[in-house]
């Protein structure tokens, strides 16, 4: 689960009823399994961008080795 769960209140208003409920029932199960959820205001420029990129990001507990393994280097 992710360590940190952002989301756009924007998902919580859509017309589908189904989908609604996965994001609450998300939105618990980070909560419950000891992770934050916070949920950004569509009517604030951070949530506006959020919504833009989906609606919805998590931020993992645990490093990706794959990524590790690559060299990142700097754009400048």
């Amino acid at each position: 689960m992710p360590q940190t769960l952002l989301i756009s209140d924007s998902l919580f208003r859509i017309n589908s009823v189904e989908k609604r409920a996965r994001y609450v029932s998300l939105v618990d199960g980070v909560v419950e399994a000891g992770g934050e959820a916070l949920i950004f205001s569509s009517m604030h420029v951070s949530g506006e961008q959020l919504t833009q990129l989906t609606g919805i990001a998590a931020i993992l507990r645990f490093p990706l080795e794959e990524l590790a393994d690559e060299d990142i280097e700097a754009p400048f």
